[in-house]
This record gives structure tokens, C-alpha cells and sequence, in this order.
């Protein structure tokens, strides 16, 4: 059971198509081209001039919804965090097993970022500036705990807490600096390290054995 809060964030921004049709197209447009320049080019050398050009609006248009060049990537980061948390609560959600949760999540989370232009760029060459690390890594360790606590009563103990931003801390350095074991390409092997590693962890802090 995901924490009622958590699916507010991401129920506005899943995967694919999924994107909030309440939401403002135009912004929506203006993000979309903001993803391609990134994968293009980089984060740090995204411009809203060149977005614009990109998304084929205006610049008074752009900067009326993103008056600075930091609003805009704080924009495109926030939706694409959201994208990335709806996969893996939709792995979780299709969960039967209970044992195969954290693995299930974690394949997802990798799986997600083998996909995305900007984060498989951010692997080799980009990696995201310091802010943008830490609100991605803020928002991946609430919803580890979360998940992890459950329908428990409160909110989760210090040790599921730490056990959460260890993983999202775990993941975002084998993000950026990808591991040859286990393999980041083989979904067997992370599924392997999921059960051996991440899975006990999560046990040990919820006082499970």
C-alpha cells in the first residue's frame, strides 16, 4: 500500500502518455522540448532560448510560465521525477509476490533509467547539477519509506528511513557511475542482487526475518 500523499505527487505525471490532462499543455510543450535539448545537449547547457525555439512558442509565452532559466529546469526535473516514481509504483502496484517487491521496484527504477535520453546521458557524460541531485534523491527516499512502511500505523521508524536514502542514494551513484556487477544491462542480475542485498535490508529494518 503506497502512502495516499505519495500518489498524489505522481498520479500528475506517469509514464508515457499518462501526463495529466488538467495540466497546461503549453508548459507541457515547453517541457517536452526542454527533455529533448537536455538529451541533446546536456542539462547544463540547456538554454530557454533554445527551448523555445524548440517548442515553437514564443519567448514572452516561455517566460511567462518560467521567468528564469532555473524555474524551467526545476520544472522538468520535478515532472520527470514524478515519471520516473509512477514506474516504479506501477511495478510495485502489479506485485503478487510480496517477495518479489523490492525487486520489482528496483528492475523498474533501473529499467527507467536505461530508457530515459537525459538520465542514460547523465551516465556517461552529465551528471545532474548538485540541487537537481538532491531533491531527486529527497523525493526517491520518501517514497522508499513509504513503500517500505506500508499499512503500518505512524510514520516510518529511523531505521526504515535509513534504509531508504541509502537506496536512493545507491541508486543515483549507480546511476552516474553505472556498476559492471551487478550488471545494469541484465535484469536477471538485478533481480539477483535485489533479493540477496536490497531485500534483507529492507527485512532487517522493519524488524522482519
Amino acid at each position: 500500500m503506497i502512502d495516499p500523499e505519495l500518489v498524489v505527487i505522481v498520479s500528475g505525471a506517469g509514464t508515457g502518455s499518462r501526463i495529466d490532462e488538467s495540466a497546461d499543455r503549453t508548459s507541457q510543450r515547453l517541457l517536452d522540448a526542454a527533455l529533448k535539448e537536455a538529451a541533446s545537449v546536456g542539462l547544463q547547457r540547456l538554454t530557454v532560448e533554445d527551448v523555445v525555439r524548440r517548442a515553437g512558442v514564443s519567448r514572452m509565452t516561455a517566460y511567462r510560465r518560467y521567468p528564469r532559466r532555473d524555474d524551467l529546469v526545476a520544472g522538468l526535473v520535478r515532472r520527470e521525477t514524478q515519471r520516473f516514481l509512477a514506474a516504479v509504483a506501477d511495478a510495485i502496484e502489479a506485485t503478487v509476490d510480496p517477495e518479489e517487491g523490492v525487486a520489482n521496484a528496483f528492475v523498474a527504477a533501473v529499467t527507467f533509467a536505461r530508457d530515459h535520453p537525459v538520465l542514460r546521458r547523465a551516465a556517461h557524460s552529465d551528471p545532474s547539477p548538485p540541487a537537481e541531485s538532491a531533491e531527486l534523491i529527497d523525493m526517491g527516499s520518501a517514497f522508499i519509506a513509504n513503500y517500505m512502511h506500508g499499512d503500518r500505523p505512524g510514520t516510518p521508524a529511523r531505521p526504515v528511513r535509513w534504509v531508504a536514502d541509502v537506496f536512493a542514494r545507491l541508486f543515483f551513484t549507480y546511476l552516474s557511475m553505472p556498476p559492471s556487477d551487478p550488471d545494469f544491462g541484465d535484469d536477471g542480475e538485478l533481480r539477483r542482487f535485489a533479493h540477496e542485498v536490497l531485500t534483507p535490508m529492507v527485512r532487517n529494518a522493519l524488524g522482519e526475518r
